[in-house]
């Protein structure tokens, strides 16, 4: 676990070295940026330094996993900050875009379903490994994979059982819910204002707001998926009388790591710079 949560983090310092330049800022909604900007790298400082402190909480590794989870809470919290305090009254008349916005619309969708489909992997992975976790040799629920062979009988740990899996389930439950509400946020907030009362298009900016909830999102669940698939597959690989289909399930998980690994390059990058090609030509209905 701690390799790989130290894997993250040499992932996301090399999105911030390899992400490209944003877009120049349109003057009409520089504030708008400027203010998620600010929220969005408040919310990834405080993320690094609680994932630093819950790292070294736990010496049994739970705060190692669950450290990725919370640098994503964080995000995502700077996130709804930001877009609640992005739009700030101009002029003395308020004017409303009549229109119908939805979040489909703005999200990124190929890295939106990759990263649903991490997170449907980790449910999947995280209810699997539950069900077969036993507890290890000091009574700790869910904590080790047993395996009888008849003349050997010993189990493999640590192993991603109730132990580990309940309290990641929870935070990323939280972080799904602060997702949805991020969303909102970015979807229902108001269009800006210029001071002479006409409405500013702002979709750019509601796109990188997007991209930033979803690469939070994709922190928040690939660096714990990218652990799990690799202490599943050793458990797995570790019993001396596994049947057929533990092996292919093993070496399975150990293949599909740089497709989650990739999605984590995104995410990083998506975090730090999102959306820069975004585009700001959209009309605003009046």
């Amino acid at each position: 676990m701690l390799v790989t949560v130290i894997l993250g983090l040499v992932v996301l310092l090399l999105a911030a070295a390899l992400t490209g330049p944003s877009a120049p800022p349109d003057p009409a909604t520089d504030h708008i940026r400027r203010t998620t900007r600010r929220w969005r790298w408040t919310g990834l400082t405080l993320g690094v330094a609680v994932a630093a402190v819950a790292a070294g909480f736990d010496p049994l590794g739970r705060g190692v996993l669950l450290a990725a989870p919370l640098f994503g809470l964080c995000v995502l919290a700077g996130v709804v900050a930001g877009e609640s305090r992005a739009v700030r009254p101009a002029g003395t008349t308020r004017r409303a875009a009549l229109e119908t916005r939805q979040i489909r619309h703005y999200l990124p969708r190929r890295p939106a379903t990759a990263v649903a489909a991490a997170g449907a992997a980790l449910a999947v992975l995280l209810v699997a490994t539950t069900a077969a976790g036993s507890a290890d040799d000091l009574g700790r629920a869910g904590r080790s994979l047993a395996y009888d062979c008849g003349e050997i009988i010993g189990s493999h740990g640590p192993w991603a059982g109730s132990f580990y899996s309940l309290p990641l389930a929870l935070e990323v439950g939280v972080g799904v819910l602060i997702a949805a509400l991020a969303l909102y946020q970015v979807v229902g907030r108001p269009r800006p204002q210029a001071d002479a009362g006409d409405l500013v298009p702002d979709d750019a900016e509601r796109r990188r707001s997007a991209a930033a909830v979803t690469g939070a999102c994709g922190v928040l669940v690939t660096i714990p998926l990218l652990g799990v698939c690799l202490v599943t597959a050793a458990g797995l690989l570790a019993s001396p009388c596994r049947p057929l289909w533990w092996t292919v399930a093993a070496w399975l998980l150990i293949l599909l790591t740089p497709v989650w690994l990739a999605v984590l390059v995104w995410s990083a990058a998506a975090i730090l710079n999102p959306g820069a090609r975004a585009s700001r030509t959209d009309p605003v209905s009046a």
